[in-house]
């Protein structure tokens, strides 16, 4: 969907400035900013095909909850001119001149869904949640932090070309908290399970001392609401989820991706990810009822205290080869906010690709503000990005509207004035070969498994083989909502060949890590073996061969379970067994099965792998040597098979043909 870009000044910015800049248009620009500016952006996609970007326009200054209206401008379906901004919800039920906060905009777009509840709600009805606080008219620049924060909703059932009059949602509100805070992003609708049609929204709110997080819901279409999952944390503690942004799992569970904001810190632990992660993740598994579990801090993930976006993409259950969850966030650990990067998650939500930079793999997150050279100073670079929303397009792009630095501001040095994330809210178009799409390759049951970059093609003990480097090459089977491995007998079978002895290399990881139920099959020249694990919640069981096989020759691997025994046999030949490991390998929600990496993602194989397979039996002495032997295709109980003859590049079918 080409779009129609601002002017910018094209000898300030560079070509690794604005990466993008050709598929970039500036929906809000301020060039006033702090006296007023446009913030906090949301967007959805009408039915009808039109797009939606909503903001808070902050008239006397920028500060959160001074005078402040909701907006929106709308860009036709099969148009490349967004239309002009026009007033959502402004002001006072009685009086939509006088100064009030209205913001938090929470979008969704109500669907009649197949077999969910009954609405007076038509199909299409856009539902946006917010909230509000009145303004002292003396000072309407200035923050009302200590008005009281309510809940309201406002619908459109022409596609966003009008909007009702707002309604407060007492129910969602309680008279004891303070501040309160819908979103802010779009908010979502279930399609799979028991709650399909249910509207969720991400919600916080403040009792005294305490800081909550809350998820609501509307059964019919956003007509009425009723509170979810609570949890709530004392300000003492380090754990204060924030502005949750929502996705529907594959399995149908909600995932909840939330802002985590910490009380200090010195700026080396702020600066560290894995010390100070300002991410953290809960589920609901009834709908958004409730939370699964206590939040958890997503350590690992580079980003500073502020909101994030997240949209599902891609999904296996509705027809697409791999699932795909993208988030977007300025990917810094620390303030101030910068480099807006887009990163994904293909195994729903467990691990996430890290920040593109040049000491990193390209197939990792795409950053779309900035140059990524860490060596440049942030007076330098300039590339302040803020809040975002993410909305998928009709061809599968992805639309990203986010905050940033103004247009031709590329440093300090080059404008007068503030150059800080609030100056605009641009909007960028990316397709899957701008998000650094991993390629995929054939499962003969009919699947495709992900491949990252870092693996090629080369020849096979069987045809064509993959060829691992050692840092950024690995692959993952396709997701599947019931595990490949489970509770019963199976067998795994590989073929390798490799040369490295400098460090340990997995070969197969399956689940767990840490001690959780897992199968693992591992290269340990360190300690001169081959490693099998099978670990189970009541017990686990290690086998090892008496060599590496590090010799640069093609060797035959399998790991065999039966009842509670495991073997491992190395080119036909069964060379070390151990019982204890009886009982499901997998956890309640199944996770990939990696290919050259450990589950977090360490142990990068360097060397040759073909024809991987997976059996849902024990399969018999004589099966193995038929399979080391013939490579047949024959034997029953295949539940996966990578021949590892192809990789098709992202972007197109296994048959050649483009997405």
């Amino acid at each position: 969907m080409p779009m129609t870009a601002a002017p910018v000044a094209a000898d300030v910015i560079g070509t690794t400035a604005d990466p993008f800049r050709a598929k970039t248009t500036v929906v809000f620009s301020d060039p006033n900013v702090p006296s007023g500016c446009h913030r906090i952006p949301a967007i959805v996609r009408a039915v009808d095909g039109s797009l939606l970007a909503f903001a808070e326009h902050r008239l006397n200054s920028c500060a959160d909850k001074s005078t402040i209206e909701t907006v929106v401008r709308r860009l036709p379906a099969g148009t490349t001119q967004w239309l002009p901004e026009q007033t959502v919800v402004r002001g006072e039920p009685d009086d939509p001149q006088a100064p009030a906060t209205r913001g938090n905009a929470a979008p969704v777009v109500y669907r009649s869904l197949p077999g969910a509840p009954a609405a007076d709600a038509p199909d299409g009805r856009i539902v946006l949640l917010g909230t509000h606080n009145p303004v002292n008219p003396a000072t309407p620049g200035q923050s009302h932090g200590g008005a009281p924060r309510t809940p309201y909703v406002v619908h459109s059932d022409d596609n966003g070309v009008t909007w009702s009059r707002p309604r407060t949602l007492d129910e969602l509100d309680d008279p004891a908290w303070g501040h309160y805070a819908t979103g802010p992003v779009h908010a979502i609708q279930l399609t799979r399970g028991a709650h399909a049609g249910r509207l969720v929204v991400g919600v916080n709110y403040a009792p005294p001392g305490v800081r909550g997080a809350m998820l609501v819901y509307s059964d019919d279409g956003g007509v009425t609401w009723q509170r979810g999952a609570q949890a709530e944390y004392p300000l003492g503690r380090q754990l204060i989820p924030q502005e949750m942004s929502l996705v529907e799992l594959a399995s149908g569970d909600i995932f909840v991706w939330a802002r985590q904001n910490w009380n200090g810190g010195t700026d080396e632990e702020e600066a560290d990810p894995d010390i100070r992660p300002h991410r953290a993740v809960a589920i609901s598994k009834d709908g958004g009822e409730t939370y699964d579990s206590d939040f958890t801090l997503l350590r690992g993930f580079e980003a500073p205290p502020v909101q994030s976006a997240a949209l599902r993409l891609r999904a296996t259950d509705e027809g697409d080869r791999y699932n795909r969850i993208l988030t977007s966030a300025a990917s810094v650990n620390v303030d101030p906010r910068s480099r807006m990067t887009i990163r994904s998650t293909f195994d729903e939500g467990l691990s996430w690709q890290t920040v593109d930079t040049p000491a990193r793999s390209s197939d990792e997150g795409v950053q779309v503000w900035g140059d990524n050279d860490r060596g440049i100073s942030i007076e330098d670079c300039a590339c302040y990005g803020g809040y975002s929303d993410m909305v998928e397009l009709p061809n599968g792009d992805v639309g990203l509207l986010y905050e940033r630095t103004r247009s031709g501001c590329w440093s300090t040095r080059t404008c007068a004035g503030t150059t800080d994330y609030r100056a605009e809210i641009a909007f960028v178009v990316l397709n899957d070969r701008d998000l650094h799409t991993p390629s995929t390759t054939p499962d003969v049951p009919g699947r495709s498994a992900l491949v990252f970059d870092g693996v090629t093609t080369t020849t096979g003990r069987y045809g064509r083989a993959f060829s691992f480097d050692g840092e950024r090459g690995r692959a993952q089977l396709p997701y599947r909502t019931t595990p490949v491995l489970g509770t019963g007998d199976f067998t795994v079978s590989t073929w390798i060949k490799y040369r490295d002895t400098g460090k340990d290399q997995a070969l197969v990881w399956a689940y767990g890590i840490n001690g959780e139920p897992a199968v693992q099959l591992s290269a340990e020249p360190g300690d001169n073996r081959i490693h099998g694990t099978v670990t189970t919640a009541t017990g686990s069981a290690d086998v090892t061969s008496t060599g590496a096989y590090a010799d640069g020759a093609w060797h035959h691997v399998v790991l065999r379970r039966q009842a509670d025994t495991i073997t491992l046999f190395v080119d036909g030949v069964q060379v070390s067994a151990a019982s204890g490991a009886a009982g499901t390998v997998g956890g309640d929600d199944p996770t990939p099965i990696y290919l050259g990496q450990r589950l977090d993602g360490t142990n990068r194989f360097h060397g040759h792998m073909d024809e991987f397979r997976i059996y849902d039996r024990a399969l018999s002495t004589t099966e193995l040597t038929l399979l080391h032997t013939t490579n047949t295709n024959g034997i029953p109980g295949r539940t996966a098979h990578l021949p590892m003859n192809a990789l098709v590049p992202a972007g197109r079918s296994e048959t050649g043909d483009v997405r």
